[in-house]
This record gives structure tokens, C-alpha cells and sequence, in this order.
């Protein structure tokens, strides 16, 4: 079957983040996305309002289920919520340690929302080692780490187990959006994309699961990230703005 992603991820009502961003993007680059949903959040394409996360125990059932049953090539990690899920699925990854895992530190939305509850940012911090990849925005980076310094946030995460770094630098100031690629605590790589105007809602998201699906697919982590960024430019450059002066939601399938 077409390689299947399994994702962790809350729902997003609006459907420009979450769930529905990691299914459009598996599906668009033609993998299949099996999804755990880890929370139930209330919000739109503006703005957080408040989320519920769902019990760990069935977050368990759910992961172990498909587990059980689809041939799963990676594991993209998204909204958790809590450190209790967080640690639900440390074991999980324990117990299935052949599978990449791609791991969005997802502490807050783009709007600046709250998806975080008491325990989380120590819950992704013990999930780092499992990961194959990280890709934290500057600010997840610097709230992690407890550190301004983007090059120190960097250093620590490699020192509390991350094992390849996406430092995404879409909230850093400039004409430009400067992404840059760690491995083995050396850059590997740097992009740089023109800052289109506007706030988009799902773009780290989008970005993810693309990266996901193109290991899943067969391709090295330079050329997935690569490839995902290259997706995620044009979803970004034909989104929709549902208001006037609200956010854009990203275009993942188009004609």
C-alpha cells in the first residue's frame, strides 16, 4: 500500500492545523495518514480558545491498534498536550524502535494560543532520543531550552538527545525566513525563503508531515526536508484568508 505515516496529533475544528493539515499532506504526496487524535481543541483560523486533551490510556489504545494492523513506515508527533501522553508514547516508541520518528515540539499555535498543559515541555524533552528528527521554531526552541541564544538553545537540544535539529525561523525578524538543518551537532544545511506577508495557520504542521511522508517514501533527511519545504512555498503562496485580517490557511491540495 502507499507508505503510511502515522500521526499524533489534536484536532483543529478550523482545519488548518492538526489532524486535518497531517492527512492533507500525507495524502498530497501520496502516503496514507493513520492518525491518533491527542486532543480536542476550540478554536478558528485566528485564534486558541481552550483544548481538552484526550486520556493517555486511549491514546495508547488508539496507536496500538493501528500499530497492530498497518505496516507503518514513520511516526509524526504533533500536538501532545501532556506529559502524561508524552509518556504514553515514549513507551510506545520503545517498544517500536526500527520506526523514524519526526517530532514537532508543538507548544503553542501560530496565533500564540496555549496547546500546552502541566508537564509537556519535560515530556518532549524525554522524547527527543526516539526521534529521528526535531522541528522546533525559534520560540518552542528557546522555551525548551530556557535560553535567548539560538546557537545555545541548539547546543542543549543535541545535549538532552536530539539527534537532528529543523530550527525553523519564521518568527525571527527579516525580509527572510532562514531555516536551518543540524546532525550530529554540525549544521548540515540552511534555506532561505522570501517572507511572504500575512500569519499562516498550519504551516509548521504542514511542514512536518511532509517531511514525514518523504522518509516514508524512501528519501534521506536533506532531501525530505528539502522537498517538504518546497511543498510547504507553494501551499503557503495559494492559501486561502477566510478574513480580511485574519490568517491564511495553507493550500496542501490543489488542482
Amino acid at each position: 500500500m502507499r507508505p503510511v505515516v502515522l500521526c499524533f496529533s489534536g484536532l483543529d475544528p478550523s482545519g488548518g492545523a492538526g489532524l486535518q493539515a497531517d492527512i492533507e499532506t500525507i495524502a498530497a504526496l501520496g502516503g496514507h495518514a493513520a492518525v491518533v487524535c491527542t486532543a480536542l481543541t476550540v478554536q478558528d483560523s485566528q485564534q486558541v480558545y481552550g483544548f481538552e486533551t484526550v486520556a493517555a490510556g486511549l491514546v495508547r489504545q488508539q496507536a496500538e491498534t493501528v500499530l497492530a494492523d498497518l505496516p507503518v513506515a514513520v511516526i509524526k508527533l504533533g500536538m501532545l498536550g501532556s506529559g502524561a501522553i508524552a509518556a504514553v508514547i515514549a513507551d510506545l516508541l520503545r517498544q517500536h524502535p526500527h520506526i523514524p520518528v519526526v517530532l514537532d515540539p508543538v507548544l503553542a499555535a501560530n496565533s500564540g494560543g496555549n496547546l500546552a498543559s502541566d508537564g509537556l515541555a519535560q515530556g518532549l524533552l524525554r522524547l527527543f532520543p526516539f526521534a529521528t528528527l526535531i522541528t522546533p521554531n525559534s520560540v518552542e526552541a528557546r522555551r525548551l531550552t530556557q535560553t535567548d541564544n539560538l546557537d545555545d538553545a541548539v547546543s542543549i537540544l543535541f545535549s538532552r538527545g536530539a539527534r537532528n535539529i529543523l530550527l525553523k525561523g519564521g518568527h525571527e525578524p527579516g525580509a527572510s525566513i532562514l531555516n536551518r538543518l543540524y546532525g550530529g551537532g554540525e549544521m548540515l544545511h540552511e534555506s532561505r525563503a522570501p517572507r511572504l506577508a500575512g500569519d499562516f495557520h498550519g504551516s509548521g504542521c504542514t511542514l512536518a508531515a511532509a517531511i514525514a511522508v518523504g522518509l516514508a517514501t524512501g528519501l534521506d533527511l536533506p532531501d525530505a526536508v528539502a522537498g517538504a519545504e518546497a511543498f510547504v512555498a507553494h501551499a503557503l503562496q495559494n492559501a486561502d484568508r477566510p478574513r480580511a485580517d485574519g490568517q491564511f490557511l495553507p493550500r496542501r491540495i490543489t488542482p
